[in-house]
């Protein structure tokens, strides 16, 4: 195991992030037997007595940033709905302080301050964003101010989302996405076409143990993840299909996993194996598009092809059912 990993997973502190304990060894304040380490990634064997100190960080505060456009969707005294767009990330996090979900909302209405547990109990992670989702996880374990959040989606995927605007309503919403009964519904463009074109996956998602930013269908250790699908179209001649999702947990990048785990990325997902030489491979097949025409098409694809359409809740203070929905953006 390495030294940033090993120490990250074992000590039970809000502040030992892994980003947090590499730059503690590479400051040189972390030693190993007796000695002081500088690599992060060392090597450790049974026996080794590691010893360092972490300084606990501060609660980052978000800014409220009217001039973020959003684009609301319902809202009243409890709650406000939204339709994120894509390219903008959640929540203020390391290397994204401004323009964030968070600071457009704090810029139109106030909200509670409310701080995110150690190890991210309270937030649902609905398929958060790849370059980003290890900054994201870092802060949330770091305890920052998120105010009104209650579940994610990561900075390529659009669509619906709602905030909290009180303590009640959080504590409301948070229970209700433990107890998985917000119905939640995403299309995706998918690279071919699954067969059956209607089914149900179920396989536990993890963090890929070759790439720690990624995820993956991991075999004992991973958490259980479930998701149905349903082929809502046949694209390019069965190059591609829109496909819509329903999921019953809400792991990070849990379409994005197991979309490629049945062999059908979604298209524009670099991370997963929807973007580059396979996504134009597949598009090129069966003589639908030239290599030179799929290329162009990838070429205006900025992001995993993912929304999510369709989110349904029980509103905190009136027991109401509500369901909002927003169609899929240009780009689809």
């Amino acid at each position: 195991s390495r030294l940033d990993a090993y120490v990250a997973a074992n000590v039970p502190d809000a502040s030992a992030s892994r980003g947090r304990v590499a730059a503690a060894i590479k400051a040189r304040m972390v030693t190993l037997n007796g000695k002081t380490a500088s690599k992060p990634s060392r090597a450790l064997k049974p026996g080794d007595v590691i010893e360092g100190e972490l300084e606990r960080e501060r609660a980052s505060e978000a800014k409220p940033e009217p001039w973020v456009k959003l684009d609301i969707v319902h809202e009243d005294e409890s709650v406000l709905v939204v339709n994120k767009a894509a390219g903008m990330v959640t929540h203020p996090s390391a290397g994204h302080e401004s323009g964030t979900l968070v600071n457009a909302v704090l810029g139109h209405c106030d909200l509670p301050e409310l701080v995110v547990p150690t190890g991210n109990q309270a937030l649902s992670d609905d398929d958060e964003d790849d370059e980003d989702a290890v900054d994201e996880d870092e802060g949330a374990r770091d305890g920052m101010i998120r105010p009104g959040i209650v579940h994610r989606l990561d900075k390529g995927t659009s669509g619906v989302m709602v905030v909290a605007k009180d303590a009640s309503a959080h504590n409301s919403l948070c229970e209700q996405f433990a107890a998985r009964v917000v119905r939640r519904k995403y299309v995706a463009i998918l690279s071919g076409v699954p067969s059956p074109s209607k089914g149900r996956i179920e396989a536990p998602i993890g963090r890929d143990p070759r790439d720690r930013l990624r995820m993956a269908v991991t075999q004992g250790g991973g958490r259980f993840a479930a998701s149905n699908y349903e082929v809502i179209a046949t694209l390019a001649n069965g190059n591609a299909s829109l496909v819509e999702w329903r999921l019953e947990t809400g792991r990070t990048h849990q379409i994005r996993v197991h979309a490629k785990h049945i062999g059908h990325p979604i298209l524009g997902d670099d991370t997963y194996g929807g973007g580059g030489g396979a996504a134009v491979s597949a598009l090129s097949r069966y003589g639908v598009f030239d290599v030179k025409e799929a290329k162009a098409l990838m070429s205006t694809i900025d992001r995993p092809m993912l929304h999510a359409r369709t989110l349904g809740f029980t509103h905190p203070q009136s027991g109401e059912a509500l369901d909002f929905s927003r169609d899929p953006p240009e780009d689809f």
